[in-house]
């Protein structure tokens, strides 16, 4: 592949995918879509609010054994459940702190 090839070859790559994507904008607007609730919308609001209600607790569950597992993995003197709990400890960390403060 040529070296003007691969210098542009991203940019069409985008240039396509912008295309493809306005296309299907323009077709759920030609379709009706407006942005706006339509009547009964509440009730699906209150769906979304029940479902990430359920997937906190089901994330923190899911962590809770995990940290479980792992000190018990430590009591019976597995050489490795260390890294592995810094490892989740890290990415806990990375959640609730680094992607906050980057978005901010």
């Amino acid at each position: 592949m040529s070296r003007t090839l691969k210098l542009f070859l991203p940019g069409w790559v985008g240039v396509v995918a912008t295309a493809s994507h306005a296309a299907q904008l323009l077709a759920l607007k030609a379709a009706g879509l407006s942005g706006i609730a339509p009547r009964g919308g509440n009730a699906f609001v209150g769906l979304v609010r029940t479902l990430q209600q359920n997937w906190t607790w089901l994330v923190s569950t899911g962590l809770g054994l995990v940290l479980v597992l792992i000190a018990g993995l430590m009591v019976a003197g597995s050489r490795q459940a260390p890294d592995w709990l810094f490892r989740v400890i890290g990415g806990i960390m990375l959640i609730l702190l680094v992607i906050p403060a980057v978005l901010a």
